[in-house]
């Protein structure tokens, strides 16, 4: 596990991703030095992600990444209506794979 997303989690944020961008939350609460790590330091959090989440599922899991389903409109779930706050698979009864 990557020291940088432990610490950001062992201080109440959640971290996830959308395409090439960070999404974390409570956004409000970063201090500005952390803002800047984090922008500064961008690439390697995305791998350190994407990495965590490719291991994360083994092949035979039904559940899905909301990032893949064909209702997730600007972030927000239009089935569940809800907006994502991780990145984490689900299972979901309204899942519909994108392309």
């Amino acid at each position: 596990m990557n020291p940088t997303l432990n610490k950001l989690r062992a201080a109440g944020f959640t971290i996830g991703y959308e395409g090439e961008d960070l999404v974390i939350t409570p956004f409000s609460k970063l201090t500005p030095p952390q803002v800047l790590f984090l922008k500064a330091h961008k690439a390697n959090i995305l791998a350190a992600l994407k990495q965590e989440h490719t291991a994360a599922a083994p092949e035979d899991d039904d559940r899905h990444y909301c990032r893949q389903c064909a209702h997730l409109l600007n972030g927000r779930c239009i089935a569940q209506q809800f907006r994502p706050q991780d990145d984490l698979p689900r299972r979901c009864g309204d899942y519909q794979a994108t392309g």
